[in-house]
């Protein structure tokens, strides 16, 4: 937890406090067709990155800068 691939790919890190629900995501960021013609890509609580690695994540409702806390 917690990423979500939105249905065109595109990676989408959250907090814990923002991670939606499977059903709001899949509402929110489930449209859209992949790569490649891949078809739709969406992924919930999908594999991520140590969030400490380097490199800043930030959550994409509120922007705070994720964590190891937020693994």
């Amino acid at each position: 937890m917690p990423r979500i691939y939105d249905g065109e790919s595109n990676p989408l890190d959250f907090c814990r406090r923002h991670f939606p629900s499977e059903a709001i995501a899949l509402r929110r960021y489930g449209a859209g067709e992949g790569p490649d013609d891949r078809g739709c890509c969406f992924a919930y609580d999908a594999e991520h990155p140590d969030y400490e690695d380097g490199f800043t994540y930030h959550c994409e409702t509120c922007r705070k800068t994720l964590r190891d806390r937020d693994n």
